[in-house]
């Protein structure tokens, strides 16, 4: 008999073991129930829950094989639901709403970010809310939610767009940025992690615009009518899932930071923490 090779008794048990195992997961995998759900960004307020929930193989245990896709433009997130192309999204609030008074099919079936987590950033020199009268804030166009919480935003704290401001549809986020930059705008919004880096380089925040907003939820989970009725367990196996994410998130930062980290390699782990903190 030999010991030592990894096939005397223990090496034999250990290799059935791993085979039972694989075999076990083969099974598991073959029984989960698909789901498909749509994402029109990429930043952490949209995305974090789902990543991390595959990072540490949360839908498994749902008996959930779920297939994220990100579609860019919350219009075409809602085209795809109603079309049959992906079975749910997140997605911004306001453009969901919007689209289900317009007569879109859809239902909200969740909370996914309580608070919107834009902040106004100034141009150097333009740090605080009277700064802004007769000035030009960015945003990214017409009809979206950094329009709209801007604009609301501004409007509870006695800015009036047209009378006391001019806004400017300047398109995405490093296009926004440049506009800052060269004095095209003298305020625009960001997500967390722009945020941060736009501090590190002198731009002063002006408001965090959801402490203005408190009562109007950011990110919704919104599905087709029809996939309600086809597919409402898979629909409440996934919002166990993505409640779980997020109290990991709030509870194990560190843990998650790591596992970020490492999906984006090269990446200033301050940085990150300061936006998970935002």
């Amino acid at each position: 008999m030999r010991g030592n090779d990894g096939w005397g008794p223990g090496g034999l048990i250990g290799a059935i073991l791993q085979l039972l195992l694989a075999l076990l997961a083969l099974s598991n995998s073959a029984n989960a129930k698909p789901l498909t759900i749509a994402y029109p960004s990429t930043t952490w307020n949209t995305s974090l829950s789902l990543s991390m929930a595959r990072e540490f193989n949360l839908f498994a245990g749902e008996g959930l094989e779920v297939a994220p896709v990100y579609i860019r433009g919350g219009p075409v997130v809602i085209a795809a639901m109603i079309s049959g192309d992906v079975d749910l999204a997140i997605m911004a609030g306001t453009t969901a709403v919007t689209s289900i008074s317009r007569g879109a099919d859809l239902v909200v079936v969740g909370g996914h970010t309580s608070q919107i987590d834009q902040v106004l950033i100034g141009a150097k020199g333009v740090s605080k809310l009277a700064d802004l009268k007769g000035k030009v804030i960015g945003v990214t166009g017409s009809g979206g939610v950094t329009e709209f919480a801007t604009v609301e935003a501004l409007a509870r704290n006695g800015l009036v767009r047209d009378r006391d401001y001019k806004l400017l549809y300047a398109g995405t986020s490093p296009t926004r940025v440049r506009a800052l930059e060269t004095g095209v705008v003298q305020a625009a919004p960001f997500s967390a992690t722009e945020t941060v880096l736009m501090e590190r380089q002198g731009f002063p925040v002006i408001m965090e615009i959801g402490k203005a907003l408190p009562e109007f939820p950011f990110v919704l989970i919104v599905a087709h009518r029809q996939r309600l009725k086809t597919k409402s367990s898979e629909i409440t196996a996934l919002l166990r899932v993505l409640k779980s994410s997020m109290v990991l998130i709030q509870n194990d930062r560190e843990r998650v930071l790591t596992a970020a980290a490492k999906k984006e390699p090269g990446s200033d782990i301050a940085v990150l923490r300061k936006s998970l903190s935002y």
